[in-house]
């Protein structure tokens, strides 16, 4: 009989090659520990950066509102050149060097071109404003808050964002793994198919069913490796890594741990998890901010009341000058402002009902949250054991057809159907174990807890 052409030869040498590849790369990475991923993206992921500088400016704006309420002083300098009578005139009485030839129509009438050097310092306070601007301070408070409250939630998602972009890498190195095992499973009874075929105790056509299921995986590895990269470029990216090679541990290590502890109740984690969430404060401040626009807009209705102190030195050539000082009080009572002010109160009165609703509303969504989480969990907890069932199946299936084939007992088809399924419940598995893994996480997100736990302490 006729041997099979060298083209299966060349798959061989080809995956083999691609293999090779494969594992070179990913030996050129770092490979790196959960706890060790979460360290660099606490110090270089920049969504991080971005919500820390948010902080530092919203505490910067509360300075702004407190200044409000302090004294302001002010040094002002002003220069004038001027045949202007009126500005003549006032100009000498304010340098205080009038005399009594300033008095002659014509130099009144028709001045020659004076000038004039002013110094001022000029102190201001408000003395009311009808609570604006306490109220401009409490919401700048609430404000930064908020950006407090906002950086613990981004810090939050950033560690779930980093497990999740770690164990899918550790999925598709898992992915790779799988393929090969199938591979080398796959090679091992080509060679025996071959051996059967030459022996004339099968048909050519098992033989190249076999050589089919090489292809097949070969198309598969091809595809794992590319999204095995995709996940390296993944979880660099999350850790704000791009410029450095890093790699999760081995599958078997990365997913190795203690059994997972007992969940709580649910209702028990519904209840807990508004007062943990940083949302919820966050919401909580923004309907405390949104009061304080209403007293904002509220105070336009009243009076402000302001004092300012002015001392003043005028000079013509800078050598002899006139002192003065200026102290008034200024009352401001809007009278009619084409209902603006009703507006205005009406429209903060509306924001502080949505935010009010919004609250209402992020609890409920909380809650959901939360039942979604443990559900999956629960799902996923209970999937596991199946997969590893499922896997243990499929193991000794092959086993047991691989030996009826070689007492000629079983067809090709089975063993090859069987090794396809061996395939399926190893992946499986691999799924199985990083969603429970995942799953925890965002049970510990949507509850308000560290998704990262201990590992980022």
């Amino acid at each position: 009989m006729r041997k099979p052409r060298s083209a299966s030869v060349i798959l061989i040498l080809g995956l083999a090659a691609i293999l090779w590849a494969g594992n070179s790369c990913a030996g050129d990475r770092r490979h790196i520990s959960l706890a060790e991923a979460l360290r660099i993206a606490m110090r270089q992921n920049r969504s991080l950066q971005a919500a820390g500088l948010e902080q530092q400016a919203a505490g910067s704006d509360v300075t702004v509102a407190r200044a409000q309420m302090l004294p302001r002083l002010d040094a002002i300098e002003n220069y004038s050149n001027s045949n202007y009578p009126p500005l003549v005139f006032t100009d000498i009485l304010a340098q205080q060097d009038f005399s009594q030839s300033d008095f002659s129509l014509h130099h009144l009438n028709f001045p020659s071109p004076y000038s004039n050097f002013q110094s001022q310092v000029v102190l201001s306070q408000s003395l009311f404003a009808g609570g604006r601007l306490l109220a401009a301070l409490r919401a700048a408070d609430d404000q930064a808050d908020i950006r407090t409250f906002q950086d613990a939630r981004t810090r939050e998602q950033v560690e779930y964002e980093v497990i999740e972009a770690y164990y899918r890498a550790v999925l598709a190195e898992e992915t790779t793994g799988v393929v090969q095992r199938a591979f080398d499973a796959a090679q091992a009874h080509r060679g025996l198919a071959k051996d059967r075929f030459n022996q004339g105790m099968t048909l050519k056509s098992d033989l190249l069913r076999t050589e089919v299921l090489l292809g097949t995986l070969e198309q598969r590895d091809i595809e794992a490796r590319e999204q095995l990269r995709i996940a390296w470029a993944a979880l660099a990216h999350t850790l704000g890594a791009e410029d450095e090679a890093v790699a999760p541990l081995e599958p078997g290590d990365a997913l190795s741990g203690s059994p997972p502890p007992e969940l709580a109740r649910l209702d028990e984690l519904e209840a807990e998890a508004p007062g943990n969430r940083p949302e919820f404060r966050i919401a909580h401040a923004q309907v405390d901010a949104a009061r304080q626009q209403v007293t904002i807009a509220r105070a336009e209705y009243l009076p402000s009341v302001n004092l300012a102190a002015t001392y003043e030195n005028d000079s013509q050539y800078l050598t002899r000058a006139g002192n003065s000082y200026l102290v008034f009080l200024n009352v401001k009572q809007n009278i009619f402002n084409g209902f603006a002010s009703k507006a205005g109160l009406d429209a903060a009165r509306a924001r502080l009902s949505r935010a009010e609703v919004l609250e209402r509303d992020l609890r409920e969504a909380i809650a959901l949250e939360v039942e979604t989480a443990y559900r999956n969990l629960t799902a996923a907890r209970k999937n596991i054991n199946v997969a590893r069932q499922d896997n243990d199946y499929a193991a000794d299936a092959l086993k047991i057809l691989e030996d009826r084939y070689r007492s000629g007992l079983a067809a090709n088809v089975d063993v090859l159907e069987a090794q396809a399924a061996r395939e399926q419940a190893d992946m499986q598995l691999a799924q199985a174990r990083v969603a429970v893994v995942i799953d925890e996480a965002a049970l510990r997100l949507a509850t308000g807890e560290s998704p990262g736990g201990d590992l980022v302490k």
